[in-house]
């Protein structure tokens, strides 16, 4: 390839990334795509890291329950405040349950973590799928139960009673 032609491919790619998602334009900019995530799909991640701690405490593996822990709180602390929330049902109450998730459940679930403490754990595990399921019951996404037991599939596939 040509110097012209390597600068003119350098070119073009640098244009593309300047229509896209390549660069962090930010929200609301003219011709982009928006770079704020849902709240679903926040939400989604969320769950997975829940079910990882839980699943992680019973098998005794707390340095990885402890590692799940951290990450729900950077979910919390920079995702769900940016995330986009749905236009469906109610969501006011979303960013206040969020902080108090993050003040009250997160540090329980992470001091029985660094402490070892399988019991301490399931109890803190316990409290936060109740905090969970609260806030969906709010936003009128109550059939997305958050099992309060450590082990189970988040959100919950049981059978519905």
């Amino acid at each position: 390839m040509t110097t012209k032609g390597v600068a003119f491919t350098l070119l073009a790619l640098s244009a593309a990334c300047s229509r896209t998602r390549c660069g962090d334009a930010g929200p609301g900019t003219s011709g982009q795509l928006d770079a704020s995530p849902r709240l679903g799909e926040v939400m989604s991640e969320i769950g997975r890291r829940f079910e990882i701690a839980g699943r992680a405490a019973l098998a005794g593996r707390l340095e990885l329950a402890e590692f799940e822990v951290g990450e729900l709180e950077e979910l919390f602390e920079n995702d769900v405040p940016r995330a986009a929330l749905p236009k469906e049902g109610p969501t006011a109450h979303v960013p206040a349950m969020a902080q108090a998730f993050l003040k009250g459940p997160v540090p329980e679930l992470r001091q029985a973590a660094a402490k070892k403490d399988r019991a301490a754990f399931a109890d803190a595990f316990r409290n936060a799928a109740a905090m969970c399921n609260a806030c969906h019951q709010a936003s009128a996404k109550g059939f997305i139960e958050v099992p309060s037991v450590p082990g189970k599939i988040v959100p919950s596939l049981d059978p519905a009673p």
